[in-house]
């Protein structure tokens, strides 16, 4: 796609008008987006076409499902008769129901029983009776390990021969509801501005807009990143706003990314990052999410990748200097991109995020020690991988029946009408036409706790 300065004459109809083909083909936006790489969620989401398809539930609201891990811990309330000592059938209350008959389970402190009947439900939850997996006689469970708050987990069943049935769980996956927003932009445009342009050309074809308009895209497509990551949801839990404007209509928007992140794997780092505490940070998120060969993308600003650049380096050339061989006369360039690192089976990739960085969004937080932003060392690890093809992180747009609502851009016109000079027609008296950019989006992160941040404390 190029981009090149043009004036505004006989080429510039209608029909090749950015707007006009905008509104047939919305497809057009995401080849946009791609030319603001920094702009760097929308570039991966919009511009790569991650588009969920899930259906509204009412006007604004749309809900997926996550199916967590299907095994499950019980938890002990305190309350047990006996602990098995001389092979002997004991019982304990748990708080769950998730066991059953033949279920092999495993204590903290390693002892493993087998369920033996069904439960009763008692009053602080339901109570199983059991007997030691031992030939032992001498082997019982520990106090310490039938504690209010202990857990305990199956590792198996024990049946006997021709027995008569198996045992099923029932696990339901987990719901998770968001918001679609509206954004806006407007940005008016004088008669005076009406001859500079702007050509795109792709794929053979020769679209324009106008010289003026691409200040307001970019305002634009600056505030629809902010809004990805950082808007706050409105809706209580029945669907409603809590927040109206001056007229007294409902304010309606969803959560961003670090919201719906917010409660997933979530660690700090003080002081010079190190590979250690990458590589412990790599392996929370590989226990936490049972991810294998997972690729991670993280995005972080100026100071992060800074502190990046400085583990990389420290691993890599722990005298903390460059060995190189100077040739005496040659221009010579040293120095070395680190972008990317791979352990214990998971990867991650830095990508700059320029919010991170924006000093009229946290210049009242500074590290004295660096100067930075403290946002600025933020790293979000975000699984932007698929499963079953359909991707972890995607947009969702308000459209149906053909029309979509990703990114409508329409003229009113004033004493100017850009398609039609010569009319006698106006719809205010301004000398200008104004250029209003409007989407109604949300952003979806399918598993949450698939992701985490590092965050700077």
């Amino acid at each position: 796609m190029k981009f090149h300065s043009g004036t505004y004459g006989k080429e510039t109809i209608e029909s090749n008008a950015l707007v006009t083909n905008l509104l047939k083909y919305p497809e057009i936006a995401r080849n946009l987006i791609r030319q603001y790489p920094q702009y760097s969620l929308t570039y991966f989401v919009d511009g790569t076409s991650r588009f969920a398809k899930e259906e509204l539930i009412g006007e604004n609201a749309f809900r997926w499902s996550i199916l967590g891990r299907t095994n499950r811990p019980s938890t002990c309330t305190g309350t047990n008769v006996g602990n098995g000592l001389g092979l002997t059938q004991f019982e304990i209350e748990f708080e769950e129901n998730y066991l059953n008959p033949n279920d092999v389970i495993r204590f903290a402190d390693k002892a493993q029983a087998v369920v033996v009947g069904e439960p009763s439900a008692t009053a602080g939850g339901y109570t199983f009776q059991l007997k030691l997996m031992t030939t032992d006689v001498a082997l019982a469970v520990s106090a310490a390990a039938l504690l209010a708050g202990v857990t305990v987990g199956k590792v198996g069943t024990a049946f006997t021969e021709s027995s008569e049935r198996g045992y099923e769980n029932h696990v339901y996956p987990d719901w998770y509801i968001n918001h679609l927003g509206i954004n806006r932009k407007a940005k008016s445009i004088s008669g005076s501005a009406l001859t500079d342009v702007t050509w795109i050309e792709a794929g053979g074809q020769r679209l324009w807009y106008f010289a003026d308009q691409e200040i307001a895209m970019d305002e634009y497509l600056y505030e629809l990143e902010l809004d990805s990551w950082y808007s706050t949801s409105t809706m209580d839990a029945n669907n409603n706003s809590s927040v109206f404007d001056l007229n007294g209509k409902p304010l309606v928007k969803g959560d961003g990314i670090l919201r719906q992140i917010d409660a997933a794997n979530v660690d700090t780092y003080s002081g010079p990052l190190t590979e250690k505490r990458l590589t412990d940070f790599l392996a929370q998120l590989k226990l936490n999410t049972g991810e294998k060969n997972a690729h991670w993308m993280v995005f972080t600003g100026t100071a992060g990748m800074v502190a990046f650049h400085e583990a990389m380096k420290d691993l890599v050339y722990p005298s903390g200097n460059l060995i190189y061989d100077a040739l005496i006369g040659k221009d010579m360039e040293i120095g070395v991109n680190f972008t990317s690192y791979n352990a214990i089976g998971q990867r991650m990739t830095l990508v700059h995020n320029p919010l991170f960085d924006d000093p009229n969004l946290h210049g009242n937080d500074i590290d004295p020690a660096t100067g930075y932003p403290k946002e600025s060392f933020r790293m979000v690890f975000l699984n932007m991988g698929t499963t079953n093809g359909v991707s972890n992180i995607e947009k969702k747009v308000k459209g149906a029946g053909g029309i979509n609502r990703s990114m409508i851009i329409k003229y009113i016109p004033g004493m100017v009408d850009p398609f039609d000079q010569g009319s006698m027609r106006a719809a205010n008296s301004r000398d200008a036409f104004t250029c209003e950019i409007l989407s109604e989006s949300g952003i979806v992160v399918r598993n949450p706790l698939s992701c985490g941040q590092l965050i700077f404390a």
